[in-house]
């Protein structure tokens, strides 16, 4: 996990832990006109852990987002480097141009290109397959996922629209549903991103790497939730 997807999720953790802790708050409080607002007021501490984060990951930026390492393209097992791996994609590559309206194989061209890390050659092998299957979702989720791992790290502008595009389509494509809750959490939309992680898992077939994926951090984020919901469970 990056240093920037660290901080992003201390700073889901903080907030939440706002919203959940309330016991030093009311330890206080001895009349009933009071303790509405005393439940609902963090501690002082909290307030200043909260804001420190929240200038720390303004000023670091945020860079958190799926790539076909984190969220695969395809689960087979590629090639190993070398003269043979790069005869492999140089043929199916060849193949693919010779038939420029076969879709299934630029992907296969593609997902080749993707395992041995060629990225821009990718890119434009899935462009091509998006040209010949237009409404293909899962064409739509695989680009995005590429272009924000060979851009510039994030899902701002097409690789976003593509996944909306997706989820549109199919609203259970579990790598689009993945791929917008990581750009919900890059935009402090933690509510979307839980929901949208929890939608993925939902439907998500059984074994799914993604949907494992998700569960771990999901798992974090609890965790991380209730360390700093108890942390300052000392401090007035």
């Amino acid at each position: 996990m990056t240093l920037f997807a660290l901080l992003s999720l201390l700073l889901f953790a903080a907030t939440l832990a706002i919203l959940v802790w309330r016991g030093p708050a009311v330890a206080h409080v001895t009349d009933a006109d009071t303790a509405a607002e005393a439940v609902t007021r963090p501690t002082r501490g909290l307030v200043l852990g909260l804001a420190l984060l929240v200038a720390i990951v303004a000023g670091a930026g945020y860079a958190w987002v799926g790539s076909p390492r984190l969220l695969p393209v395809t689960p087979d097992v590629p090639p190993g480097p070398g003269p043979a791996a790069d005869a492999q994609v140089a043929e199916v590559q060849a193949r693919a141009e010779k038939h420029p309206d076969d879709a299934n194989a630029w992907m296969q061209a593609a997902r080749l290109q993707v395992m041995l890390n060629h990225g821009p050659e990718a890119v434009a092998d899935y462009r091509r397959v998006l040209a010949l299957r237009p409404d293909d979702a899962n064409v739509m989720a695989d680009l995005a996922d590429l272009l924000a791992a060979t851009g510039n790290g994030g899902l701002a502008g097409e690789p976003i629209q593509l996944v909306e595009r997706a989820l549109a389509i199919d609203p259970n494509q579990v790598k689009a549903l993945a791929l917008k809750g990581s750009y919900a959490m890059s935009q402090r939309d933690f509510r979307t991103a839980i929901t949208s992680w929890n939608h993925a898992i939902t439907v998500a077939p059984p074994g799914d790497p993604i949907a494992q994926y998700l569960r771990g951090q999901l798992d974090e984020l609890r965790a991380m939730a209730q360390g700093a919901a108890s942390a300052p469970a000392g401090n007035p």
